[in-house]
């Protein structure tokens, strides 16, 4: 049901977008500093921020999860030393204490 449901939301975000696109064909020129510009037509120049900012996020992401891998690597080098050391107490043997 999922699944389907999540398939008629596509659909429709992907019908409305092709609605804009059609209905905002006209160009549009972007200016940037150093005297850039960009012509193109307004769907395009949505779609090029819109993959420009996945783009900064993704890389925003990046980082943290590099810092959450080395973190996962350090605990699990942790465990196994401490794996290891209750292993070895265990094999000691046990004596009397009376």
């Amino acid at each position: 049901m999922k699944r389907v449901l999540y398939g008629l939301i596509a659909a429709l975000v992907v019908f409305v977008g092709l609605g804009f696109a059609y209905k905002n064909a006209t160009d549009v020129t972007v200016r940037y500093y150093g005297g850039l510009v960009w012509r193109a037509p307004l769907a395009l120049v949505l779609v090029a921020v819109l993959a420009v900012g996945i783009l900064l996020g993704f890389l925003a992401g990046v980082n943290r999860l590099v810092r959450v891998r080395r973190q996962l690597a350090a605990a699990r080098k942790q465990v196994r030393q401490m794996e290891q050391e209750v292993a070895n107490l265990r094999a000691l043997p046990i004596k009397d204490v009376l």
